[in-house]
């Protein structure tokens, strides 16, 4: 052999070394999970404690004595939810496979115990709460949760009975029912709304029958009317959202005082801390409706910067989703993936747009950004299982291409 050729076999290995010793670093670094989705997912809970405490100063300060008593709830709520979300990132997504049936069913005990005296706890007209003591939980925030967890699970384990009635369509929603039920009776519409919607679009993208899809819906709609017409509260909420005008003293007040301080907001707003409206003119201003306080005091710049963020989450979350089907076949990932980026995504815009008058009221908070312990903390846990599924993907990746 040849210096030449010793030369050019040395130069061609350690080029192959270079390139097998770049994946593996590139793989390794990748195998942590998709960054862009924490990153984005950590500032907009950091922007969500600034408002919060822009938000509920002075409410809280007229309420408690002390302006920082709702912003040091929030502040420790969000620990306990990054605390969350930790742990369940380094929980395998499959293992919610197993433990679907049985969270489910812990849900459906939840909900029943918010009903009973003494230990559900009544706010605003509604029972949605257990009572502790020392804090409320919302199983509502993890009835949501768990519902698209059941869903997925059932997707799967029926993949090739989709197009019969009984193990296609009823299978998937058995345990669901219930939980829906229990939801109306508190009562609490717009999470019932938002679990059957997202139900709806996991079973489409997964090939059950349109026909039976589309019956569903129709039967859906029907009954959401029939819930409508004979509630006199949900009644009054319809007819403000179509003449908000009508009664502005009385129920239209909320929304007209949302639609003001988004119209003061202008293009760069009042400046933060300068709202008004949060002054006791809107009501739960650092709660359900934080974006009308995000609009007047950021201005169309900043609800232009949130519903980005919202949509880059959104598509972070279906990136995650795709690439756990097409790179390791993983059906229930993939429903999984997709069933909490939905749920989460569509809250967020359902929220928007009853804030912007576009949508009757629902009593929906904005995913990560306003107050609320148990709705911070489950969502929170739920990102953290969104991670670990793009974890399991980036592993898959440096398993298929270097090992």
């Amino acid at each position: 052999m040849t210096l030449r050729n010793e030369a050019t076999i040395s130069k061609n290995w350690l080029t192959s070394f270079k390139k097998y010793y770049s994946g593996i670093l590139t793989a390794a670094n990748r195998a942590s999970g998709d960054r862009f989705l924490l990153f984005t997912v950590l500032a907009m809970v950091l922007f969500g404690l600034l408002m919060v405490y822009s938000a509920s100063f002075i409410f809280s300060e007229e309420r408690t004595g002390d302006g920082f008593a709702f912003i040091r709830k929030q502040f420790i709520y969000a620990c306990m939810g990054f605390g969350a979300m930790w742990m369940s990132s380094r929980i395998p997504h499959q293992k919610w496979y197993q433990w679907a049936p049985v969270a489910i069913v812990s849900v459906i005990v939840m909900l029943l115990l918010v009903l009973i005296p003494g230990v559900g706890a009544r706010v605003g007209g509604a029972q949605r709460w257990i009572n502790f003591g020392f804090f409320r939980f919302q199983p509502a925030e993890l009835a949501k949760m768990i519902g698209v967890t059941f869903v997925a699970r059932q997707l799967v384990r029926h993949q090739k009975d989709l197009l019969n009635f009984k193990r296609g369509v009823i299978a998937p929603i058995v345990l669901l029912l219930p939980v829906m039920a229990l939801l109306l009776i508190q009562p609490d519409f717009g999470s019932t709304a938002l679990l059957a919607g997202t139900t709806f679009v996991l079973m489409f993208i997964a090939g059950v029958r349109p026909l039976f899809l589309f019956g569903g819906l129709f039967g859906g709609a029907a009954a959401a009317t029939l819930l409508i017409v004979t509630s006199p509260y949900r009644m009054a909420r319809v007819m403000t959202f179509v003449d908000p005008w009508r009664d502005p003293a009385g129920k239209g007040f909320q929304v007209i005082q949302s639609m003001l301080g988004l119209h003061n907001g202008s293009l760069l707003g009042q400046g933060l801390g300068n709202g008004k409206e949060k002054l006791f003119f809107l009501p739960e201003a650092h709660n359900d409706f934080i974006f009308a306080v995000i609009g007047e005091e950021l201005g169309f710049v900043g609800v232009a910067a949130v519903i980005v963020a919202y949509i880059f989450f959104i598509y972070r979350g279906l990136k995650i989703s795709w690439n756990s089907l097409q790179q390791r076949q993983d059906r229930f990932g993939f429903y999984l993936g997709c069933g909490i980026t939905l749920i989460l995504g569509l809250q967020a815009f359902i929220n928007m747009g009853v804030v912007m008058g576009l949508l009757p009221t629902k009593g929906l908070t904005l995913p990560f950004i306003s107050y609320g312990g148990s709705a911070l903390t489950l969502n929170l846990f739920a990102v953290g299982i969104l991670y670990s599924i793009s974890k399991a993907n980036h592993a898959s990746d440096f398993g298929n291409h270097y090992v």
